[in-house]
């Protein structure tokens, strides 16, 4: 199954942040999508933070930017972040690197705001406090790409907007964050929502992901 959300606009929106250009230098914001979310917009929406840096960044958690917790990495983390880049050589590879580093970022964060226990897809084990869906995971690992980039270890991608398939294809609403090899120009999507907290994430080819493609197993 995957990762279902009722209201079309998600996908809409982000279908067409795709098209939108210098996404380096745009404010990454969760999505409103509903006046449904009205009620709880004021008490759980607080104030995301745009444009994210190690000490002080938000994540959402907790299915569909329910709940926006602030977190802040100290040095020595980081640093252990960005080691993992000192050693790539080609796209690939860093596509590589890439995985290990969100995967580290997802553990590090999930310590802090009580999702180290989130698990693949829409699984809820107790409840959904923690727990996050694609719309969660597209923003996490935006923020983290946008935080890797700024850090100027990414050589070989540029970050780009999260996106959406399913709307125009026939498929239940599917969304994830996305980079975009500078030499050839390609754009992947990196997906995390597919398995649990810390895990790698899949980094395939917009194209194949935008048909409908998800791992075999979990």
């Amino acid at each position: 199954m995957l990762c279902r959300y009722p209201y079309l606009v998600i996908a809409v929106v982000f279908a067409l942040s795709a098209c939108t250009s210098n996404y380096s230098e745009q404010t990454i914001k969760p999505i409103r999508s509903t006046e449904r979310l009205n009620d709880i917009w004021d008490n759980h929406y607080r104030f995301f933070i745009g444009q994210p840096t190690p000490t002080h960044f938000s994540v959402c958690h907790s299915m569909s930017c329910y709940k926006i917790s602030e977190v802040s990495l100290d040095k020595q983390d980081w640093q252990e972040v960005l080691a993992l880049f000192s050693k790539t050589s080609s796209a690939e590879e860093e596509r590589h690197t890439i995985q290990q580093a969100i995967g580290k970022l997802e553990i590090l964060v999930g310590k802090q705001i009580g999702s180290q226990h989130d698990l693949a897809r829409n699984q809820i084990a107790y409840n959904r406090y923690g727990q996050m869906d694609c719309i969660d995971e597209a923003t996490n690992t935006s923020v983290y790409l946008r935080m890797l980039e700024n850090a100027d270890v990414l050589k070989w991608h540029t970050t780009a907007s999260r996106t959406s398939r399913g709307i125009f294809q026939g498929q239940a609403p599917h969304n994830t964050a996305t980079i975009i090899d500078t030499q050839t120009q390609t754009r992947y999507a990196v997906d995390s929502w597919f398995y649990a907290n810390g895990t790698a994430p899949m980094i395939i080819q917009l194209d194949k992901w935008m048909s409908g493609w998800e791992p075999e197993s979990n």
